[in-house]
């Protein structure tokens, strides 16, 4: 029996990181077939829905067929979506660094408020995409519920944040790691996290409208 069930756990953890380092390769190669700028956001979605199939219990699926029929599905509306968030990350980076205001006053008054902006913005990231391929919604649907679930679930969001800057120092130290599962690996933490996150919130949904009915 303890044989069977260090074997069962050693065979898991053997096939998470083949799926780790096969979808990492599949997200590299997809983002060079999109020229980087037109591939880096369809890969993304793709990444996070094959992840996603993992938390939901589906592992067997075919990775390379979903990862393709997404990456091909959400080309369009998944490039809006880098481009929107490429485009708030840069315009946040370029007045970071390089705002000047005559006014002491006003440009500590502007510094503060990029900061909150910044802050916004993370928490919008790190939910933004489990979002994108878990719910059917539009863009604006999707930047405003992002916000509004980390700001609902305040602690399980410390808790993706903090996993998250777990990873990053293990990929400061072990710089090695970015290069084989550093998406992948970073997806798919988040993406578990968020799934479970998304099933409490519908359950407590389904509680509320049984409650109200």
């Amino acid at each position: 029996m303890l044989d069977s069930g260090l074997l069962g756990r050693f065979y898991q953890f053997g096939e998470i990181v083949l799926l780790l380092l096969y979808v990492h390769f599949l997200w590299i190669c997809f983002t060079l077939l999109g020229f980087i700028i037109f591939g880096i956001g369809p890969s993304t979605v793709a990444m996070f829905a094959v992840f996603r199939k993992w938390s939901m219990g589906e592992g067997d699926l075919p990775t390379f067929k979903l990862f393709w029929t997404v990456y091909r599905k959400e080309f369009a509306k998944s490039n809006l979506l880098g481009v929107i968030l490429l485009g708030f990350g840069y315009m946040l980076y370029v007045n970071f660094n390089f705002l000047t205001l005559t006014n002491e006053t006003w440009e500590s008054v502007v510094r503060v408020m990029l900061i909150v902006a910044t802050m916004v913005y993370v928490l919008m990231l790190s939910y933004i995409f489990p979002m994108y391929v878990h719910y059917e919604n539009s863009l604006f649907g999707y930047f405003k519920n992002a916000i509004l679930l980390a700001i609902y679930a305040p602690f399980r969001t410390i808790y993706l944040i903090a996993a998250c800057l777990t990873l990053y120092y293990l990929f400061f130290y072990f710089p090695v790691f970015i290069f084989f599962v550093g998406a992948s690996l970073t997806s798919f933490v988040v993406m578990f996290i968020s799934y479970r996150t998304f099933l409490r919130l519908e359950y407590k949904q389904e509680v509320l409208q049984t409650n109200e009915g």
